[in-house]
């Protein structure tokens, strides 16, 4: 989680040197469309201000918020990391406000915008909650079904081969999924260019390694331990 708390921080502090009064009108949105009588009622000066000020703030608080609550938990780490930004530019807009108080449809445009913010934060808080949520095996007579984000329902026949494995394969990349904290769900790829799929809690060791028809499936919950789960899948599939 370094590596990407880093680089968002980074650019958040790039952002902050981005916009100057010469470039404003070609960068910076909203005033970028205004007439120059409209430009004219902006305090341009204090806002940029602001603007440089709020962002080297959110770049360093970012990281130090991340980085020591990753300390505590990785999992709330990474909900800061997906929350915490979107929140601060809900001040941003807001205090922003009084640099624009002059111009026309400048409250319209600050509510537009909360709203549209407001809606992103709904469904990152909905995306976090399923993804730090552990998935669940459930079975009936002819299939087993991963529950949750990504989750699949599999036919007895598909089913291989299932035992247990100390860790994860070399992952490069993610294809498809979800990845935070301990959490990762979805298609990743590995190091020998396979695509797996995961449904692991990495607090979880050992994990469950399904080979199916459709792929690798890596597995673990701290709803209930790989043991356990094993044991019950070969009996489900006759095996004990």
């Amino acid at each position: 989680m370094l590596i990407p708390t880093l680089l968002i921080s980074g650019v958040f502090g790039l952002i902050a040197f981005t916009v100057t009064k010469k470039n404003a009108r070609y960068l910076l949105s909203g005033y970028n469309t205004m007439s120059e009588s409209q430009r004219a009622m902006v305090d341009i000066d204090g806002y940029l201000h602001f603007f440089k000020r709020f962002h080297l703030i959110l770049s360093s608080s970012l990281l130090l918020l991340v980085l020591l609550t990753g300390l505590i938990s990785k999992n709330l780490a990474g909900i800061i990391m997906g929350t915490y930004p979107l929140l601060a530019y809900g001040y941003f807009i807001v205090k922003s406000r009084k640099y624009f108080s002059k111009v026309r449809n400048e409250k319209k445009s600050t509510v537009i915008a909360l709203a549209i913010l407001g809606a992103t934060v709904l469904f990152v808080g909905a995306l976090s909650y399923a993804g730090f949520k552990n998935s669940q095996i459930v079975f009936d007579k002819n299939s087993l079904e991963i529950t949750g984000m990504y989750g699949k329902k599999f036919e007895r026949a598909k089913i291989l081969d299932v035992k247990l494995v100390n860790s994860l394969p070399e992952i490069t990349m993610k294809s498809d999924g979800f990845a935070a904290g301990d959490f990762s769900k979805g298609y990743f790829r590995t190091k020998d260019r396979k695509t797996v799929r995961l449904f692991v809690n990495k607090q979880e060791t050992p994990m469950l390694l399904l080979n199916t028809t459709e792929g690798e499936i890596y597995f673990s919950s701290s709803e209930k331990s790989s043991e356990d789960l094993l044991r019950e899948i070969q009996k489900w599939r006759g095996l004990l």
